[in-house]
């Protein structure tokens, strides 16, 4: 595994780990969610962490899974941090409970796996730019 994959994979590792602790949010229901300021405000920020990795992680590597939404988890990082007054706690908790899941599942049983075998194909992997 060269520096980039292991770069991209520790990003990965991060997103995973962030993934749980929000997982980890949901355990006692959307009632106590929803009743929680602090508990919003963590998740939030947890989002927007998520959103940070994946602006983190090679163009090239985004590209290699389009059906994955991307710009949309960016999207929501960049809601999350520049309207937070806008953001709606039951879309944070739709979010916590459909999106972050299947991410986290796709990231961690997909993506990380196949991670040192999909930068072969094309080569020019080496080439350093800058």
């Amino acid at each position: 595994m060269n520096q980039h994959e292991r770069k991209a994979l520790d990003t990965l590792t991060q997103i995973v780990a962030v993934c749980d602790v929000l997982d980890q949010m949901t355990k006692d229901g959307s009632a106590v969610f929803l009743a929680d300021i602090r508990s919003q405000w963590a998740a939030e920020m947890g989002l927007i962490r998520i959103g940070e990795y994946v602006n983190r992680l090679p163009v090239e590597l985004l590209r290699q899974y389009p059906e994955q939404p991307w710009r949309t988890v960016v999207a929501m990082r960049n809601f999350a941090a520049h309207q937070y007054d806008d953001l709606e706690p039951r879309r944070v908790w739709q979010t916590l409970v459909v999106n972050i899941p299947s991410l986290r599942d796709y990231v961690s049983t997909v993506i990380i796996p196949g991670l040192g075998n999909a930068a072969q194909p094309d080569g020019d992997t080496a080439k350093s730019h800058g």
